[in-house]
């Protein structure tokens, strides 16, 4: 099974260094992807053991998802695991993951995303990534992005599964918004309208959604 790992980062690089750090097993297959406005990566140590990507201009979160995408199919990858950068592994995580993913592989059935115990690592099929196509970049650059695709993963025949394998996300998690005074102002006006938006498209509050194609279209 050929697997990519992909991290992306825009602030807090001390708990980037953790969850780098909680995943060697998968330092040879790993890309992070720097959205940070002043490349803060650049010429840091953790680049003599992953990759790292400079994005020209800072991507959302859905831009990339999509770019991590687009990077697994051009590469002829079978999956591609997305770790938000504020999550360590526990210790077992990273290989115990692995082996469900190459038995679901082996087994051929249509899985779609696999979550640890919580979403904050993930792991897509390529092939239902191909089915499905682009996160919605434009309406949903950021929280209920990844809602919005689970759904969209599941009604194309590609269902999720739980794992339950340790993972710890760090404060709660939103540690980027936190971290950044703007984005700390903006979250509390912009999450509502990303949900609005989403139960608009799908019928529902998440878990509630009533229509089976967008906008019951």
């Amino acid at each position: 099974m050929k697997y990519l790992v992909g991290i992306g980062f825009v602030n807090r690089v001390d708990l980037l260094v953790k969850a780098v750090g909680s995943i060697p097993a998968y330092w040879p297959h790993t890309t992070i992807v720097d959205n940070s406005y002043e490349h803060i990566l650049r010429g840091h140590a953790l680049a003599s053991i992953v990759a790292i990507d400079e994005s020209p201009i800072p991507l959302s979160y859905s831009q990339t998802m999509n770019y991590l995408k687009r990077k697994a199919v051009e590469g002829s990858y079978d999956v591609l695991i997305y770790m938000h950068h504020d999550t360590e592994a526990i210790v077992g995580t990273p290989e115990a993951f692995l082996e469900q993913l190459r038995s679901w592989q082996q087994s051929g059935q249509p899985w779609g995303v696999a979550f640890t115990n919580c979403y904050s690592m993930a792991a897509y099929n390529v092939q239902a990534l191909n089915a499905v196509g682009a996160w919605d970049y434009l309406y949903l650059p950021s929280y209920f992005a990844d809602t919005d695709y689970y759904r969209r993963l599941a009604l194309a025949g590609y269902g999720w599964v739980a794992t339950g394998l340790p993972v710890t996300h760090h404060d709660g998690g939103g540690n980027t918004y936190k971290a950044d005074p703007l984005l700390s102002l903006l979250h509390p006006i912009t999450t509502p309208l990303y949900l609005r938006y989403y139960m608009a498209k799908w019928g529902g509050a998440p878990g509630a959604e009533q229509y089976v194609t967008a906008f019951n279209q």
